[in-house]
């Protein structure tokens, strides 16, 4: 068995090395700028168990080398899935699967469509942040979902006991989608703290930052509930069990919380991160999966819509911090809570 990982930002990065770590024939496929550095440096991960750098055999911009994968992981911005997927249908092997761990809720569709080939989908629920090529730092510990598949379940298995031991603890599931949306409501956070320009623990002891991220994420649960969809209660971040932290418990408790959550100082989301480094965002599969959904079911998300505007203003300019929380809070004409 064979592994080629796809995408060399912070998952991608994570994925590539624990597979190194484990003992496995990796290829890794990324852009031509990290993959002098990656050749030179391997991987290096903080934030998990202790792990010397990892060097993969190969490493390539060459997306023709993902010929030699069994099983491909897929860790490209969900905004690059069409592309890829056209580029690389005509090198992948007649019995190779692809293993979406993006964000949205659409990509392994659109990977099974173009390619013909199993593609499954995959929720990532711990939190890495990009310091470099082939260097991320694990910043909340938590695990891994994996879609399961009849026809693939020793090496989804595999994979997943090769994960669980090396401090991923990844569960397969038959019926993902409604995790897959109740990670997306999670994920609505994302534009928030893009904007506000704080970390993630910061974001939620901030009083008008956490009335923010309650709104936007009510809004998109009751646009989901309306449109018929069924969510599934998630492990560690489940968007009800945040709602209820959010809107009850005192600051110190969030902040211990937090702490027993794993959630270290400097984490940061991807929205963030893409915006620091100059490049597009995934707004529209997240905030704006919310909004496609209110107008296919003649529903509103003024909150949702309010934030795809905001965060496509500031990729234009690049901004890290738009908004002082409590001026995004008028903006949106979200009110205080409780």
């Amino acid at each position: 068995m064979k592994y080629a990982v796809i995408g060399l930002g912070a998952v991608g990065t994570v994925i590539g090395g624990l597979l190194i770590h484990a003992g496995e024939q990796v290829v890794l496929i990324g852009k031509p700028a990290q993959i002098e550095k990656l050749r030179k440096q391997g991987i290096f991960i903080k934030g998990l168990k202790r792990m010397d750098r990892m060097y993969s055999d190969e490493v390539s911009s060459d997306l023709s080398h993902v010929q030699k994968g069994d099983t491909v992981f897929i860790c490209v911005k969900s905004q690059d899935t069409h592309a890829l997927a056209e580029q690389i249908r005509g090198h992948l092997k007649d019995t190779a699967s692809l293993i979406s761990l993006q964000n949205g809720i659409h990509n392994a569709t659109e990977l099974n469509t173009l390619t013909g080939k199993t593609a499954l989908a995959g929720i990532v629920l711990f939190n890495a942040v990009y310091q470099e090529p082939g260097e991320v730092e694990v910043t909340l510990k938590s695990g891994l979902l994996l879609e399961s598949h009849p026809d693939h379940q020793e090496t989804l298995q595999h994979i997943s006991s090769l994960f669980s031991m090396n401090g991923i603890h990844t569960i397969l599931m038959e019926d993902i989608k409604g995790y897959q949306w109740s990670k997306l409501l999670v994920n609505l956070q994302m534009a928030v703290t893009a904007l506000t320009g704080q970390e993630i623990k910061e974001s939620i002891l901030d009083r008008d930052t956490r009335d923010i991220l309650v709104a936007t994420i009510k809004e998109g649960i009751s646009v989901c509930e309306q449109a018929g969809i069924t969510l599934h209660t998630l492990p560690d971040i489940d968007p009800q069990k945040m709602l209820w932290r959010m809107s009850t418990l005192p600051p110190f408790l969030l902040k211990v919380g937090s702490h027993f959550m794993g959630l270290k100082e400097g984490a940061r989301n991807s929205m963030w991160q893409s915006l620091s480094r100059g490049k597009p965002t995934e707004i529209d599969y997240i905030n704006g999966e919310i909004v496609e959904l209110a107008q296919q079911h003649s529903l509103k998300a003024p909150i949702n819509q309010k934030l795809v505007d905001l965060i496509k203003k500031a990729e234009q300019t690049h901004a890290t911090k738009s908004f002082q929380p409590a001026a995004l809070k008028r903006c949106l004409g979200v009110t205080d809570g409780p």
